[in-house]
């Protein structure tokens, strides 16, 4: 009787303990340079290394020790040309990589790898507060990729997307116009569909 009452509060300590634990800050954390369309219609494109955000944690696990993992944007296209100008309809993805390196001077390293995260960017306002720095917002649904699994029906749309815009020269890489400092996120922790539930719990007791 002893032991069960033991192992009930037990359970019950390690399940309130969880959502806690779900609460820890995630996001996708990116470096990356832009492209900036010419005039309306035309097309934004982002390449990024997405980082390590320790001591935040990723909303989907990545290992970083053995892969690298991309970000892209393209296809963004501009629909008012203003302050802040106006962008919707892009696709992004997050690539995971095991053997190029991403090299700015080559594009095509940044989306050689298993595409782990598709989507769209909906909506996305970028605002210069001077000619060289300023800021964007944006909306981003995920539809598809490798572990898209991972993330719960109800947690795959609308994640802010924001970046810091640098476009001092000495940031920019030759071929792009600015630098983005940027992360997207969740609005709320999300728990993938493998989390552990009652019914497990329970089984490993």
């Amino acid at each position: 009787m002893m032991k069960a009452r033991l192992t009930i509060l037990l359970a019950v300590a390690i399940m309130a303990s969880l959502p806690f634990a779900a609460q820890a800050q995630q996001l996708f954390d990116f470096l990356g340079q832009t492209g900036l369309p010419g005039g309306v219609g035309g097309a934004l494109t982002l390449h990024g290394v997405v980082n390590d955000p320790a001591p935040a944690t990723t909303p989907i696990p990545l290992d970083f020790d053995t892969y690298e993992y991309t970000l892209v944007v393209t296809g963004l296209v501009l629909d008012v040309d203003g302050n802040p100008q106006q962008y919707s309809g892009g696709a992004i993805a997050i690539y995971e990589d095991a053997a190029t390196v991403a090299d700015f001077a080559a594009p095509g390293t940044f989306t050689d790898g298993t595409a782990v995260l598709t989507g769209v960017v909906t909506t996305l306002d970028r605002t210069m507060f001077t000619a060289t720095l300023g800021t964007v917002f944006g909306s981003v649904d995920w539809t598809g990729g490798s572990m898209v699994g991972l993330i719960g029906l109800q947690d795959l749309v609308d994640w802010p997307f924001f970046s810091g815009v640098n476009a001092l020269a000495s940031q920019v890489a030759p071929g792009y116009d600015e630098a983005w400092d940027g992360k997207v996120e969740p609005h709320d922790p999300i728990v993938d569909n493998e989390g552990m539930g009652w019914g497990e719990l329970k089984r490993r007791f």
